[in-house]
């Protein structure tokens, strides 16, 4: 498998054009997740003699549309950050990864939306609480 490694100023400038990508991204997934939940809730919802309020299978293009734009939002995003060869770990935090030698061994470059600069790293193995400072 062949991975694009980023240097610590490749990965910086990369910032200002994926920011706006990984916004639209946490929006997008944190969307889907409500919509997904109060689909979820609304379907499992019972009246007070046991029947069911809405049939467990029935969709409306109510419920679809929304569902659907979400989820195509978050794919598009998704592509996007991997088409760049960035690690996306979480989309719902906007936590990205980009792979970087170090030391001569390779390592992830940590990001978490909302920071204001890439100041950790870690290990492959490390994940998030393995982040050190750069």
């Amino acid at each position: 498998m062949s991975v694009r490694l980023y240097t610590l100023d490749e990965a910086r400038e990369t910032l200002p054009v994926i920011r706006p990508v990984l916004e639209e991204l946490v929006e997008a997934s944190q969307q889907l997740a409500r919509l997904q939940q109060e689909v979820s809730t609304t379907r499992r919802a019972t009246l007070a003699d046991g029947n069911l309020v809405a049939d467990p299978w029935d969709e409306t293009p109510e419920e679809e549309a929304p569902l659907a734009e979400a989820q195509a939002t978050v794919e598009r995003c998704l592509a996007e950050l991997n088409g760049r060869g960035i690690e996306v770990k979480d989309p719902g935090r906007g936590l990205i990864d980009f792979y970087h030698e170090r030391e001569g061994q390779v390592v992830y470059l940590c990001y978490l939306l909302g920071e204001p600069d890439i100041e950790y790293w870690h290990t492959l193995e490390g994940g998030f609480a393995g982040r050190q400072p750069i």
